[in-house]
């Protein structure tokens, strides 16, 4: 489909999912996706695959994940929610507690065994926060142009000139971007309305000084041209989480499983 608008790339994204195997589950206002949980290991038998959780950044849903997800899915059984307050998950309107979005990533992986959890930019603050919560059920961490740090972004992510837009822009997809014109006006529109300006309790969510608990094998991966989460600032947060490694993804800036989807996983599949 031709995109000529956010609401058309939202429809394809979400619509690649669904027909890349993916159904779409809603239970208690949440919403999530989720491939087909078992493989045939030998003629006659079944085993469960392992579980990996695809967590999404600010003001973005889980069709986000669509470039990578089909790879994922032929090794693991991959869940990607619509954290509470964004994409078709609730509350439509009004606060978004942090803590609200952690219980519902605890609600929805309540049953599952060892995860393998990966998060871009605010997801990768979830999952930092659902590992020190519940570090018995992860097994392996990947950081995507992840927060984490009690620290300013090099760029406001609130734009209300097309100034303002193009340089937010250019910080997320690189400095070369060149947007449509729907771009640019769906990113002035959220000046007025995202659900990031109704994210609440994050001082109370803090884990930069906790950040030395991580002890499962973690990744950081980074596009070389973020302007949002700068080198500076993964190198800090990978410093920071015992044992760590990072890989840089030259060609992609905030959003590497979008911008880089083959190098991201070659990545992803670092994580041992």
């Amino acid at each position: 489909m031709e995109i000529k608008s956010a609401s058309d790339f939202v429809k394809m994204a979400r619509g690649a999912l669904v027909a890349a195997g993916f159904t779409r589950h809603e239970r208690d206002g949440a919403v999530w996706f989720e491939n087909v949980g078992r493989a045939s290991a030998r003629p006659g038998r079944a085993e469960a695959r392992p579980a990996l959780v695809l967590i999404h950044g600010a003001n973005d849903h889980a069709g986000t994940w669509f470039a990578v997800a089909p790879a994922l899915a032929r090794q693991y059984r991959v869940l990607i929610p619509d954290l509470a307050g964004h994409g078709e998950s609730e509350p439509r309107t009004g606060p978004i507690p942090l803590s609200l979005i952690v219980a519902k990533l605890e609600a929805l992986l309540h049953d599952e065994g060892e995860l393998t959890v990966v998060g871009n930019s605010l997801g990768g603050w979830m999952a930092l926060v659902y590992t020190l919560r519940n570090r018995e059920r992860v097994s392996r961490l990947g950081l995507e142009s992840s927060g984490g740090l009690n620290r300013p972004l090099a760029v406001p992510l609130v734009a209300r000139t097309r100034g303002e837009a193009m340089t937010i822009l250019r910080a997320v997809h690189g400095p070369a971007y060149e947007p449509r014109e729907w771009v640019i006006e769906a990113l002035l529109a959220r000046a007025s309305d995202s659900p990031m300006l109704r994210l609440t309790e994050l001082p109370e969510h803090d884990v930069e000084p906790r950040l030395g608990e991580i002890d499962v094998p973690t990744t950081l991966i980074t596009g070389a041209d973020d302007g949002v989460v700068t080198r500076d600032y993964s190198e800090a947060l990978r410093a920071a989480i015992p044992n760590a490694s990072m890989c840089v993804i030259e060609g992609a800036a905030h959003i590497p499983h979008l911008q880089q989807p083959g190098r991201f996983l070659e990545c992803l599949t670092s994580i041992s």
